[in-house]
């Protein structure tokens, strides 16, 4: 099997964006004070949609906290590209609104500051350049990697309050690596065909590719 097959390999034109919220911006902490809950995850499902609600028209991406992992984030991206850029989503039915405070927090925040900011509904048409280069998107909703990643890129899940930073790091270095044999866990479905080979169970089965 050969590795255009499996998994986009970066290159030296890859451009790496990075999502703010999740990622650099702390929005799941004042998500729930908003809502007056202790974590999102405590937020009864009738509840969500109104708070949302509340952020139209105000500065609450502003005001957003950034991660104490955030500046070691965009360090270790640095070591993989001479630049990053922000690819955000805005928040639906505030699109201008959102943007313009988007665009202040990541100018009061990140440093050095990103090459190139994008704030769209829609982030999988910018996962390959017009040559096919692959870029990288580093995000924490799962619904904008399967896009990205059906696009052509090279997509990483990871939410800056629940992964480590180390876990950033792999997918950088497999996604860089060439002419090694890499091993790692895939989560493959069950049955899905490997070779010869079917797989009984998901998750537990490792896998050696080619880059």
């Amino acid at each position: 099997m050969k590795s255009s097959e499996l998994t986009p390999q970066a290159t030296s034109k890859t451009i790496i964006y990075l999502d703010m919220d999740g990622v650099l911006a702390d929005f799941f902490s004042e998500y729930a004070k908003m809502a007056g809950f202790k974590t999102y995850r405590d937020i009864p499902a009738e509840i969500q949609q109104p708070t949302l609600d509340k952020m139209m028209g105000s500065d609450f991406f502003f005001r957003l906290p950034k991660f104490p992992t955030t500046d070691n984030l965009v360090d270790l991206v640095l070591n993989y590209v001479q630049s990053y850029s922000i690819c955000s989503s805005p928040l639906r039915g505030d699109h201008v609104n959102s943007e313009k405070w988007k665009r202040l927090w990541i100018k009061k925040s990140l440093q050095p500051q990103p090459a190139r900011i994008i704030i769209t509904p829609n982030k999988s048409p910018y996962a390959t350049q017009s040559d096919g280069t692959p870029n990288i998107l580093i995000d924490d909703r799962g619904s904008n990697i399967d896009g990205w990643r059906s696009n052509g890129g090279i997509g990483i899940k990871y939410q800056a309050d629940e992964d480590p930073l180390s876990k950033v790091k792999k997918e950088l270095d497999f996604a860089y690596k060439t002419n090694e044999e890499v091993y790692f866990a895939y989560p493959y479905k069950i049955g899905e065909p490997y070779g010869k080979k079917n797989l009984s169970s998901p998750h537990l089965q490792y896998k050696k590719r080619y880059r």
